[in-house]
């Protein structure tokens, strides 16, 4: 059982890391998936779209998907890494040939991540290409960064 001092301590804390974390997903934007570096996942196929094409509930549901996405994203990574002796090249998804550098078991959970994304952008109604036609413009549109944070909060 909490207090209300200790309820309302752990909502100080918990706010600062939330924005923190959504901060992170969107600075770090690439594909169908948050990219830290060049040598990480993404499912980004090349698309291009305006701005102003997004309707608020894309934004929202683009939001919701990449909360659901980046925690899959971070134990693909460390699984895959594992299942390949640490070693991670550059995979996207939508290239097979990036795969080549894995062995079977690295192969076969990049591809279920790769799919699950592709699922989890499904589920709040967006396709691949719309998903990553979104995170195209985010990357280079601040108001749509800002936009699309506060739908994460």
């Amino acid at each position: 059982m909490t207090t209300p001092h200790l309820r309302r301590h752990f909502h100080r804390l918990s706010r600062p890391l939330l924005l923190g974390f959504i901060a992170s997903c969107l600075g770090i934007l690439g594909g169908i998936v948050p990219d830290l570096t060049a040598r990480h996942p993404s499912l980004l196929f090349n698309s291009s779209a305006r701005a102003d094409e997004f309707s608020d509930a894309d934004l929202r549901s683009y939001a919701a998907a990449l909360m659901q996405i980046e925690p899959a994203r971070q134990s693909a990574l460390a699984q895959v890494s594992r299942a390949n002796n640490g070693n991670l090249p550059n995979l996207v998804c939508n290239q097979p040939n990036t795969m080549e550098g894995l062995n079977g078991e690295a192969k076969s959970l990049f591809v279920k991540y790769c799919n699950q994304c592709e699922s989890i952008a499904a589920s709040r109604g967006l396709s691949i290409d719309r998903f990553n036609q979104i995170t195209q413009a985010v990357r280079s549109n601040p108001q749509l960064q800002t936009k699309v944070r506060g739908f994460m909060n």
